[in-house]
Order: C-alpha cells, then structure tokens, then sequence
C-alpha cells in the first residue's frame, strides 16, 4: 500500500468518525445550542384595603372602604362570560370571605354588595367589633383563583346616626329565596339582589300592602343571571308591609318593619 493510499484512507475515517459524533450529539441533545422559551406571563391580580387601617378606631355611621386594585380589569356584571384578568369586586361587612370556586361569592351571614368601584361607603355603621372585606371576583361572580381578598378589623364607637340593614335575597325558578324581610324602622336598607333565572327579568319593590295602594320603594327590573344593590329607607311606623317582584306577582312576601 503506497503512501498516498494510506493517508487517503485515514483522512476518509477521521471524516467518517466526526460525522458520526455529531449525528450522535444532535441526537441525545448534546449541543451547546439551548431554545429560550418566549411568551407573555400575565401577572396575578390582588387586592388591599388601604382605608381604613387594620385596627383602626372610627366614629359611628358613615365608614367608606378604599382599596388599591392591580393586574385587574373592572366591568359591569352583565352575564358575560368569564374572562382572565376582568370581573368586579365584592364588600363585605361581618362576613365570612367566600372560598368556593364554583359558587357565586354570597356569605351565608353579614352583608355583601357587588361593585366596579375601588371603594364603597357602609351607611350608619353600629357601634362595636366589625370586619371589612373585598374580595376580587370573576364576571360571574365566582371567586378568582388563587383566592384574592383583603380583611381588616375596626372598632366603631360613639353615636350612630341610625341604622344600616343589609338583605341578601336571591330570586331562582321564579321564586324568592325567602317570603319575610324584617328590617329595623327607619333603617337605611341596602337589598343585596341576586336574579339566577337565566334569561328572565325580575325585580324587587315593597308596597304598603298586597293592595299596593301606597308604594315604598320600586327597583328597576333586571334580566338574569344578574345582581344589584336596591337602597331605600324602610318605613319608620312598624307594621307587616308587603314586597314582590313586579314582573312576576306570585313572587312575594312580607316585609316586616321592627
């Protein structure tokens, strides 16, 4: 074998050699080459109360809750469906923050009001202990996930200029929740109004009687799955009043004023 013939031989599997090192790095993953993930990372909304102060001591009557609000986006709950980063907010006052994702953030106890609002002022708060919540929610008004919500505990002292009354009344298959409201009289009364027929108007108004001779207060109608706060000043003589939905009649009850 001559000289030539050798070194072209060698040359031919130093070639081969490398070849198959770099077939076999690709495949294993053994290049020096590394993919940079690209994308937009949305960041997660929250919520704090910056009015009033944790442990704050405030005067009777009007206490109005401030929050500051990021990486959210505030709309009317309309029934649209739900969309990442809008919905709206829910106040609450003595009540226990709701946690489950599936359900509508209604508390089984205090007070609740739905709002597009960065603050709500609670009317003629009594005397004593009281918590102060918000909670950020979806367009359906189910709780955002992770949970989003801000507490803070307050004394409220001295005088109150009167009383504050909050009713949670839900309207399902064309029928009230509950068929008696008792309010104390003269109260300011927030009705925490919840209509889940889908696609059916209601609304909620009380009357003097089931005569309806004399009329007290009358909310505007609106169509399911919705909410709304009505506010109205109960009648300061005590007595048994009437209430109903106007556009369904068969749904009422008595309102009761102490």
């Amino acid at each position: 074998m001559t000289r030539f013939l050798r070194l072209l031989i060698f040359t031919l599997v130093i070639g081969c050699v490398t070849l198959f090192s770099g077939v076999v790095a690709e495949e294993y993953g053994g290049s020096d080459t590394t993919a940079t993930p690209t994308g937009n990372q949305t960041a997660e909304a929250n919520v704090t109360i910056v009015e009033p102060m944790e442990g704050a001591a405030l005067l009777a009557g009007n206490v109005t809750v401030s929050v500051n609000l990021t990486n959210f986006t505030l709309v009317e709950p309309a029934g649209q469906p739900n969309a990442p980063g809008e919905g709206h907010l829910h106040y609450y006052l003595d009540a226990l923050v709701p946690t489950n994702a599936s359900a509508p953030a209604i508390p089984e106890t205090g007070g609740y009001v739905v709002s597009t609002n960065t603050s709500y002022t609670w009317e003629n708060v009594t005397p004593g202990e009281h918590n102060l919540s918000v909670q950020v929610v979806n367009n359906d008004h189910t709780p955002l996930i992770p949970l989003t919500f801000d507490t803070v505990n307050v004394t409220v002292g001295g005088n109150a200029t009167g009383n504050a009354t909050v009713v949670n009344l839900t309207a399902q298959n064309i029928a009230f929740d509950t068929n008696t409201i008792t309010v104390p009289a003269g109260a300011n009364v927030t009705v925490a109004f919840n209509n889940q027929d889908d696609g059916i108007p209601h609304n909620f108004a009380v009357y003097d009687s089931s005569l309806r001779s004399e009329r007290i207060f009358v909310g505007d109608i609106i169509t399911g799955p919705a909410m709304t706060n009505y506010t109205f000043v109960a009648p300061s003589e005590p007595g048994t009043y009437y209430f109903q939905c106007d556009v369904h009649p068969s749904m009422n009850g008595d309102f009761i004023v102490e």
